[in-house]
């Protein structure tokens, strides 16, 4: 028995060793891109480069009542992009009871997250014509009002589990925003992350002729991802499709 413990224990100590290889640090943590909340602090994953990179910035979910930027370190996202010359950050933001259960002011805060970024582009060898925001959740929201609802010239956006806020955030949706690529892995019994709120998404962006390319799972009402492709992999090529553009420079 005491043998199998201690097996037991080793196994564990094994596993806490690949999962921590598994976390990539940031170049720069918490650092303060307003005095305005405690939370209002940033990550940032600088891929080394003579040429100013471009930037993918992530916004947590978790309903605006908890969630954190360390979440990230762990996506395939950065993991498979920061030695390839794509820099990240990721955003803390206050939670909504922090805000006076104000879900406008909380939006507009996390505009002054990617003011902070482009102000300091120089500084962190950001190139600030090519920013692209991505986020689960509520980030979903956060992304779309952040490229639709303000002028910070964000080039596309990758919202995750679009939630059931979608309906107030279609009003918006302009013409001259940023393209979108949504992605809803849940099935027609999830009222939160109802697939029909990325339909609201793709709908509201082909009346408006914005590009959207828009997944889910099947019997959804989206079309499903390409057969042994990676969701993350999927936007990372959008992301750099749009910043190959020249629109918004």
């Amino acid at each position: 028995m005491i043998q199998r413990i201690f097996l037991f224990l080793a196994l564990l100590l094994q596993v806490g060793q690949i999962c921590h290889g598994e976390i990539q640090d940031p170049t720069h943590s918490d650092l303060r891109y307003s005095g305005d909340y405690k939370r209002s602090q940033l990550d940032l994953w600088l891929s080394e480069s003579k040429k100013p990179t471009p930037l993918v910035v992530n916004f947590h979910g978790g309903g605006f009542r908890k969630g954190d930027k360390r979440s990230f370190q762990r996506n395939s996202m950065l993991q498979n992009n920061l030695a390839r010359g794509i820099s990240f950050a990721s955003v803390n933001y206050p939670y909504i009871d922090q805000v006076d259960v104000d879900h406008r002011k909380l939006l507009e805060h996390c505009a002054e997250s990617i003011k902070f970024i482009k102000k300091n582009a120089r500084k962190y060898n950001i190139d600030k014509n090519r920013i692209s925001v991505m986020g689960n959740s509520a980030g979903a929201l956060i992304t779309c009002f952040l490229g639709h609802a303000k002028d910070l010239g964000i080039r596309s956006i990758y919202p995750i589990q679009q939630p059931k806020g979608t309906p107030l955030l279609l009003p918006h949706i302009r013409a001259d925003g940023p393209p979108i690529i949504v992605y809803n892995r849940s099935d027609l019994n999830d009222q939160i992350h109802h697939p029909r709120f990325a339909v609201m998404i793709q709908k509201k962006c082909e009346e408006l002729g914005v590009q959207c390319i828009a997944y889910g799972v099947e019997d959804s009402g989206l079309r499903t991802l390409p057969e042994g492709k990676d969701v993350n992999d999927l936007a990372m090529q959008f992301f750099k499709k749009s910043w190959e553009s020249k629109k918004n420079e």
